[in-house]
């Protein structure tokens, strides 16, 4: 028991249903498959791009469960012979990290901003432009322009 517990992955589904009120048909199938849920299934009306299956639209939710990778197999395998679903994509999740790891990941990346080169210009044009007065404007745009 305790074995099985700790080859279970987290995953998301993503899929189309015709409406909501084939969502709870969705999740129960789900638990016939063996999954433990963690979350509930978000809903929201969609237009499709084209026609799936002969639907112009469609109910697009989502929910994240966990899960054996024979489980999720299975589970693939009997959303694509059943109609209800009409289309469907599993995700695995990446683990979480702790947060020394996510310090480590990035500061190479800070690293990488601060050796960048110098700019071949002096400091004193990077400073905030001064305003200029009409005669002044149209002097240097005669001075571009010639």
């Amino acid at each position: 028991m305790e074995n099985t517990k700790k080859d279970k992955k987290n995953y998301e589904i993503a899929f189309l249903v015709k409406n909501e009120d084939d969502i709870p048909g969705v999740v129960s199938f789900l638990n016939q498959h063996d999954v433990e849920i963690l979350t509930e299934p978000r809903a929201k009306n969609v237009a499709l791009a084209y026609e799936i299956k002969k639907n112009k639209e469609a109910v697009f939710a989502y929910s994240t469960f966990k899960a054996t990778a024979a489980d999720v197999k299975n589970l693939e395998k009997d959303i694509s012979m059943g109609n209800e679903i009409i289309r469907s994509l599993i995700t695995s999740l990446p683990k979480k990290s702790s947060r020394s790891e996510v310090v480590e990941e990035r500061a190479p990346e800070r690293k990488m901003r601060t050796s960048r080169p110098t700019a071949p210009y002096s400091e004193a044009k990077l400073s905030s432009p001064r305003t200029l007065s009409n005669e002044a404007l149209e002097k240097k745009i005669e001075e571009i322009l010639k």
